[in-house]
């Protein structure tokens, strides 16, 4: 008997401990209440979830609340759930309902209620977070009504609707979404890698503008075997033993980046937009492999294919000796344009002064030096979302004392291992698939860490979307205006 029951007990146990397969996919929706006002649970509902809101999130408060739909149905569902906050104390009363929803997908979803609004979305909105399984979303409310709140779904064009609160503020005052390796959206040619390891964007530059990108990390490029007019690319490569031989792939073409770039701007005036110009590469002749620079006539040529972008930024001033320090407006103001920056390494020759097909001849005042626009900040090299948030985190205290300090780049990207590298059939494990977790750690941790003078410049991120514009507009609104 004793025996049995033994047996019975531990075969209890094992059942216990095994995972609980039945059980639905999980994630998390990260809320910042960038208000003045605490956030007052007033009701809460939930059918086949997981669903615990908070009572109370305070005023300048973040809070990270896990879901889980109890059964995965595939596209529809049943499973629902509700919270209601109430913006208490506010001078008009609003509130919003947090619902989370199984119909047509899995979603997140935020409902204004009573008289709340915000830029870009009227009274009794409705706002598509999203979901990400075992990742986060974000919802932001910040301000205080008495101006439009700063929220999700913010405009296209949000540069040029902030720009009473941005355009006296420095480069080195403000925030900016930036998208790491923007060109890599899809994979045209393979040389060794496919999508899975070497796309780092879900979606193409115009969309990614559409987004609110504004700074664009642009990785040339040039397959001198091709004898056409699409011979310059963006690139995602590794080197190999001995640097001539490389694995990657090859993303979208330099002429399409420039053609989004120009509808972008004809849609949107008063936006600026930077193109970080790195890791050059070229390939001429066939079995010769690569090389990782360019000779003086590729950088003319890649300048002059530049020079049919048709807002590049021009002058009849000065040209500044530190793009980083000068406000602005000095590159937008209202009614203006939008302006384009192209940054180019210290190494590269300035551009000949040609004719190009929107210009008389090509102008210099765009074309900047990295040393003229400084950088500081680097990425992590880990696939740990742990050690990445207490690395980027330790940047961001060191390199960023003051509001002065040198523009810092808070780069938030997962470096998958080799093992997720090569297990191709499992998207999770892809670059893309990986920065689920890089933007939950973000979410959740970069807020609480913020002041009036530390506070990132660019947040760089792999598969960007408009919630990382909605986390920057927040930044500029509640520290950079200050």
């Amino acid at each position: 008997m004793r025996f049995g029951k033994a047996v019975w007990l531990a075969l209890c146990h094992l059942l216990m401990s095994l995972p609980r397969v039945a059980a639905g996919p999980g994630g998390y929706v990260t809320l910042i209440n960038g208000s003045p006002y605490d956030w007052k649970l007033t009701y809460s509902h939930s059918y086949q979830m997981d669903w615990k809101p908070a009572a109370v999130i305070p005023a300048g408060r973040s809070h990270q609340q896990y879901l889980e739909f109890w059964y995965h149905w595939g596209e529809n569902g049943d499973s629902a759930a509700e919270a209601t906050y109430e913006l208490v104390g506010s001078p008009e009363k609003a509130t919003f309902q947090l619902q989370a929803r199984q119909s047509n997908g899995k979603k997140i979803r935020v409902q204004y209620l009573d008289n709340l609004t915000s830029l870009n979305n009227q009274r009794h909105s409705l706002i598509d977070l999203g979901f990400e399984h075992d990742g986060s979303v974000l919802f932001v409310l910040d301000g205080d009504g008495q101006e439009p709140y700063i929220s999700s779904h913010p405009p296209a064009g949000w540069m040029n609707v902030t720009l009473s609160t941005i355009k006296s503020k420095s480069l080195r005052e403000i925030a900016i979404p930036a998208s790491h390796n923007a060109g890599m959206s899809e994979n045209n040619i393979f040389f060794g890698g496919i999508a899975h390891n070497t796309e780092t964007q879900s979606l193409k530059m115009h969309e990614q503008l559409l987004n609110g990108a504004r700074w664009f990390d642009i990785r040339p490029y040039y397959n001198g075997l091709k004898i056409d007019t699409c011979q310059w690319y963006t690139g995602h490569f590794s080197k190999l033993s001995g640097g001539k031989d490389v694995v990657g792939g090859v993303g979208q073409s330099i002429k399409n980046i420039v053609n989004s770039i120009n509808d972008f701007t004809e849609r949107y005036p008063g936006e600026l937009i930077i193109l970080d110009m790195s890791h050059e590469l070229s390939r001429e002749v066939q079995g010769v492999g690569f090389k990782w620079s360019y000779t003086p006539d590729q950088w003319q040529y890649l300048y002059e294919l530049m020079g049919r972008i048709k807002d590049l930024w021009i002058t009849n001033g000065t040209i500044p000796t530190d793009y980083s320090s000068v406000p602005l407006s000095t590159f937008i103001q209202p009614g203006s344009r939008s302006a384009v920056l192209i940054r180019i390494p210290d190494h590269a020759p300035l551009p000949l002064e040609v004719a190009t097909k929107y210009y008389e001849y090509l102008p210099l005042s765009p074309f900047v030096r990295e040393s003229n626009l400084s950088l500081t900040g680097s990425y992590t090299n880990t696939e740990d979302p742990n050690t990445l948030t207490s690395d980027q985190l330790k940047k961001l205290r060191d390199l960023r004392p003051s509001r002065e300090s040198m523009i810092q780049r808070s780069t938030w990207t997962i470096t998958p291992g080799l093992g997720k590298l090569m297990d191709i059939f499992n998207a999770k494990n892809s670059i893309i698939g990986q920065a689920v977790h890089a933007h939950r750690k973000l979410f959740s941790n970069l807020w609480p860490a913020l002041t009036k003078s530390t506070y990132p410049n660019l947040i760089e991120v792999d598969n960007i979307n408009s919630q990382i514009t909605a986390l920057c507009m927040a930044i500029n609104n509640r520290f950079a205006r200050q």
